[in-house]
Parts: structure tokens; C-alpha cells; sequence
């Protein structure tokens, strides 16, 4: 099987999270409030911030390919925890443990995704294939959902995640088998790590690539947001279970296709004003629910937004990794990881807080101001020479 196929897999596989339409609702029914939950992922985002560099040097350092076999493993295990999960406390182990997990992935598969197809330039290119990616994660997602809304509703929620743990371990098997890349054989030590830091964080003296780093963080942060939302916003306007995964099948479903060719848009219009216009396309959703707006027409306006995510997500890494180099790609993509993991920390807490002692349509109201913000602030712009620059 080509690599590129073996990617295409890959995302297929690391989306059959059968518990994606019931995960809120999952620790709900155990008995967590809003600001529990939120709680839940904030100090998985705190642990991921503090584990994401180390983890992208050893990635730089010891092989990207490597680093992604440990990853999936250490994610199968999390799902295995999440199923004999059911107070706060376990709760937050099996997060710590899937945030370990991602923090060994995410920067690396999208580096060795980079990196691979850089070196095989017969193959399409980074943006197409990272759409594609995006088609098959959302296509995975889409049949997970219907199957897990299913047997959430009729088997338990905890089942559901011994059911996602099969996948993830074929995902781990399949992983073996990938392409060595070119990349760095220096061993690790202390020396090495710091200056390997070092020299990374200073391509932030590109200002570009700094605003354009604060612009990914805000959106996505916020977005991490308004998705913990999307299922208790559901069972308000009357969705049962079952129809949640349904409903999610569907949405995903319509999203893979969308995403597809996500691509053609970046083609057609450049990256820069591609990604602005999608960040305008989630504001617009976020304010009509925000303002109250309860029915059936507000989940469609929901995911509405995560269309708009699913589409900038390749087009965002892309922008970004035009302004990197290969030497420090993993450990650029682990902080900004890990940099995203910072806006989260910030912004879950609030969006819990305002859930909690308001209602759920403040907190999402607050939410799009921030998106209203960050599209204004951190508007990007071409020069005349086609290089990225944004304003702030």
C-alpha cells in the first residue's frame, strides 16, 4: 500500500471515537456539571502544555515515525481508561493519558506528513493531501458517530469507548508498517534539547509567523470551546441520544465532502483570504445562537462552525508550515500545540464558568466576541510580494 494511501487510513482509523456525539453527555450522566467538565480538559490542556515540547524534540530528535507509533498506543490505552472510567477523578487520568498520546502526535504526523511529501514530489501536495485527510477523518467520525449514538442509547456509555479502543490498536498496527523519512539520527541530550529550542523559538522573530500563530490559538481555542456545547445544546432542543449520533453522522458526513476540497478554495482565492473568510463563517453561527436561537435550526447553525473549522484546519497548518524549516518542524508543530493548549486553558474555564452561572447561550455569545476579536486583530494580509503578514 502507497504511504499516501497509508495516511488516508490513518485518519480514517483515528476517527472511529465512536463516543465523539455523547462524550459531554457521558460525563453528565456521571454526574459532572459544566464547570466539572471543563475542568476535565483544562487540566489535560495544563499536562499537554508542559509534555508538548519534550515530545516534539524527541520526535526532531529520535524519528517522527517513531514518536507516532508511541502515540497511538498510548491512546489506545486512554480509550481502555475512559471505559472503566466513572468519577471526576478517573475522568482526568484517561484525559492525561489521551493528552499524552496527542502531544506525541500532533506537530509530528503533520511534520511527517510535510517532511514525506516534500521528499516523494511526485506525490500531490501537502494542502491536497491534508484535505483528503480531513475527507476520510470526517467520513470515519461521520459512520463512528451513528454507530456510538446507537450504543450509548441502547448498550451504556462506557461501552462505547471499549468499542473505539479496537480501531485506535489496528490504527497502532498499521502504524508499523509506515515510510522511513530523511530527518535528523542526532541523539538526544540535555545540550542538544535546549539549543534545539532555542533555535526554534526564534523563528518567532518572524512576525508573521507570530500572529499567524496567536490567530490559529484563538480560533481553535474558542472552537474547543463551542464544541463542548453542540450535545447539551441538543438534548435542550429535545434530540434523543440516538438521533445525536445520527444528527452527527449526517453533519460529519456533509463535512467530509466539504473539506474534500477544501483545497480548490485556497487554490482559487490564496490561503490568506480563504482563511478569513471561514473564521467569518463560524462568528456568524456563534452570534445567532448566542443570542438565544433554540431549535433543530441550531444545531445546523452549530455545525455550521465546524465546517468552518474542518475546512481552515489545512489551510491554517499549511500557512504555518511555509513559514518553518524541515530541522524544526515537529517541535514548531509542538508548540504550537502547545501554545493552542494555552489559549484552551485560558478560555475553557471562562466558557464553564459563564455556562454555569449564566446560561449556555451567554457563554457562546462570549465566545463569538472572541472569534469577532481575533478575526479583526489578527486579520491576515498579503504583501505585494505574496508573503503572509497580518495585523494586529
Amino acid at each position: 500500500m502507497k504511504q499516501v494511501n497509508k495516511l488516508y487510513w490513518a485518519s480514517f482509523l483515528k476517527n472511529q471515537t465512536y463516543f465523539t456525539p455523547i462524550l459531554i453527555l457521558f460525563l453528565q450522566f456521571h454526574h459532572l456539571d459544566f464547570k466539572q467538565v471543563f475542568l476535565v480538559f483544562t487540566i489535560g490542556s495544563i499536562f499537554n502544555f508542559f509534555v508538548e515540547i519534550p515530545t516534539g524534540i524527541i520526535a526532531d530528535l529520535y524519528g517522527k515515525r517513531k514518536s507516532i507509533i508511541i502515540s497511538k498506543f498510548i491512546i489506545f490505552i486512554s480509550f481502555v481508561a475512559f471505559g472503566f472510567a466513572s468519577t471526576f477523578w478517573a475522568f482526568v487520568i484517561a484525559q492525561l493519558l489521551y493528552e499524552l498520546g496527542q502531544s506525541f502526535r500532533s506537530g509530528t504526523e503533520t511534520a511527517y506528513t510535510y517532511d514525506y511529501l516534500k521528499q516523494n514530489p511526485s506525490e500531490p501536495s501537502y494542502t491536497e493531501v491534508k484535505g483528503k485527510q480531513k475527507f476520510y477523518a470526517r467520513i470515519g467520525e461521520s459512520i463512528a458517530a451513528a454507530i456510538g449514538g446507537f450504543v450509548a442509547g441502547h448498550l451504556g456509555y462506557n461501552l462505547v469507548f471499549f468499542i473505539a479502543a479496537i480501531p485506535a490498536f489496528i490504527n497502532f498496527l498499521m502504524n508499523l508498517t509506515w515510510a522511513q523519512i530523511q530527518e535528523s539520527t542526532e541523539k538526544l541530550n540535555i545540550k542538544s534539547s535546549y539549543l534545539h529550542i532555542i533555535h526554534s523559538f526564534k523563528q518567532f522573530k518572524n512576525t508573521s509567523l507570530l500572529l499567524i500563530t496567536i490567530n490559529i490559538t484563538i480560533f481553535t481555542s474558542v472552537l474547543a470551546a463551542l464544541n463542548k456545547f453542540v450535545q447539551p445544546y441538543m438534548t435542550d432542543a429535545g434530540v434523543p441520544i440516538t438521533m445525536i449520533g445520527f444528527i452527527y453522522a449526517v453533519a460529519l458526513g456533509f463535512t467530509a465532502i466539504v473539506t474534500r476540497y477544501s483545497y480548490k478554495l485556497e487554490q482559487k482565492f490564496g490561503e490568506a483570504k480563504t482563511m478569513n473568510w471561514l473564521s467569518t463563517l463560524a462568528i456568524i453561527p456563534a452570534v445567532i445562537i448566542g443570542l438565544g436561537y433554540s431549535s433543530i435550526i441550531g444545531v445546523v447553525l452549530f455545525f455550521l462552525i465546524v465546517i468552518a473549522e474542518n475546512m481552515r484546519s489545512p489551510i491554517e497548518n499549511s500557512i504555518f508550515h511555509d513559514n518553518i524549516t524541515s530541522k524544526e518542524r515537529a517541535t514548531m508543530g509542538s508548540i504550537l500545540e502547545l501554545v493552542k493548549n494555552l489559549g484552551k486553558t485560558a478560555i475553557l474555564p471562562i466558557a464553564g464558568y459563564f455556562a454555569d452561572a449564566f446560561s449556555m447561550a451567554t457563554a457562546i455569545l462570549i465566545m463569538a466576541g472572541l472569534l469577532l476579536i481575533n478575526a479583526i486583530f489578527f486579520y491576515i494580509r498579503k504583501t505585494k510580494h505574496g508573503s503572509l503578514k497580518t495585523t494586529s
